[in-house]
């Protein structure tokens, strides 16, 4: 199976994991790493390092906040060096991109899950006024 690993700033990681658990349980091969306050890019780089000794199989997907960022160059860097995994990179996480990382990577090769997440976090992205036409009241229920 593959693992997965969320980075990014301040808790933004761990909190989205603790938003997913919340809606679908805690996920197992998943672990957030956290770039807090005070870090350096070699503090990060050392975490991201032992979340993926910590985690089991040679796939791993890494999803980081922002492209360009510290969280996203370190485990570029990671994904460089490692010729060891294999491991794929993307960035802009979200919980959509997360949900469909987690629940759907037993079902695609790792490529495919990249794609899919990928995928399921640009879809998850929906303006208000674009539901219904945005002239009705959308329906809603009580939620997840």
């Amino acid at each position: 199976m593959t693992s997965v690993i969320v980075t990014g700033h301040g808790h933004f990681p761990t909190g989205l994991l603790s938003a997913v658990s919340l809606v679908a349980g805690k996920p197992d091969s998943t672990v957030g790493v956290d770039f807090e306050e005070g870090m350096s890019s070699d503090d990060l780089r050392r975490k991201l390092d032992q979340a993926i000794a910590e985690l089991e199989g040679d796939e791993i997907l890494i999803l980081a906040d922002l492209v360009g960022g510290t969280p996203f160059n370190m485990a570029t860097a990671i994904k460089l060096e490692r010729s060891d995994k294999h491991i794929q990179v993307i960035a802009g996480a979200n919980m959509p991109a997360l949900v469909e990382a987690i629940f759907s990577r037993g079902m695609y090769t790792m490529d495919q899950l990249a794609a899919s997440a990928l995928n399921a976090g640009k879809e998850g992205l929906v303006n208000l006024d674009a539901l219904n036409g945005g002239n009705d009241e959308p329906e809603f229920e009580d939620g997840l």
